[in-house]
């Protein structure tokens, strides 16, 4: 297969798998939403994505996947969940055992989610006490085109930063990570992830600049509302943290490590 070949490849199983997992996200939350309204069904939605990484990442089969697709298997949250179990394996087989694994993900996990968000915060209290000029958000996509709308922005989101990663040089993934998060939040400044979470709903929620996004929203309604929903963010991410420890460890068992 020539470069070209194997490049367009990559790109159309970004796009692919992206929007698959956006789907999956999508129909997790529309059913959690019913069940436990708006305010929860985002974070129950990425714990529930914790568990589809445990589930692929054990038998290895998210790594296949990951091989393959590129951002396709990043940029959504289940992404971050084995990226986590990648820092843990990788930190227990530089001779660190299970100490050394957790302080690989520590490290990564201080690196994205703590440092992005200090970002992110930042920005929500901007956005309570600055009037940043905004993109009107259009009504949210009903039922099922939302299924085929959320198929379309999350594949196309994976598309573009696998894109954008070439671009830009390919930095050290945590890095570029870090941006990504960072920048999910700066663009809720201007209404510009509001415009994406109406149109793909769970879907793009479900992605990393999704959770800048939800970060931003919920450190703004901290002045109104406190900060309980903020809290449950956080909590999430360790949630997801939590599962990746989980699943490198079942792979290292499944693989007699």
């Amino acid at each position: 297969m020539s470069d070209s070949q194997s490049q367009g490849k990559t790109l159309a199983l970004c796009f692919i798998v992206g929007g698959v997992y956006g789907v999956i996200g999508q129909l997790i939350g529309v059913a959690l939403e019913s069940v436990v309204g708006p305010g929860l069904a985002a974070p129950l939605t990425l714990v529930c994505l914790g568990v589809l990484a445990v589930l692929l990442y054990t038998p290895g089969i998210h790594q296949r996947i990951a091989a393959v697709s590129s951002f396709g298997s990043i940029l959504p949250f289940n992404g971050f969940a084995c990226g986590i179990a990648d820092a843990f394996q990788a930190g227990h087989a530089n001779g660190g055992g299970f100490a050394g694994g957790l302080k690989s993900v520590g490290q990564l996990f201080f690196h994205v989610i703590v440092l992005s968000s200090a970002i992110n915060m930042t920005a929500g209290v901007l956005d309570h006490f600055v009037a940043f000029p905004k993109l009107a958000a259009p009504a949210a996509v009903p039922m099922p085109v939302a299924l085929c709308a959320g198929f379309v922005v999350a594949g196309c989101v994976c598309l573009v930063w696998h894109l954008l990663y070439g671009a830009v040089g390919k930095p050290a993934m945590p890095d570029f990570l870090l941006a990504s998060q960072s920048l999910g939040g700066i663009l809720s400044l201007f209404g510009v992830t509001d415009v994406l979470a109406s149109l793909g709903g769970y879907s793009f929620k479900i992605l990393i600049l999704g959770a800048g996004q939800a970060v931003e929203a919920t450190t703004a309604l901290c002045f109104a509302a406190g900060p309980a929903n903020l809290l449950i963010t956080w909590g999430t991410f360790f949630a997801l943290a939590f599962f990746g420890i989980l699943a490198a460890n079942l792979n290292l068992k499944v693989k007699g490590e």
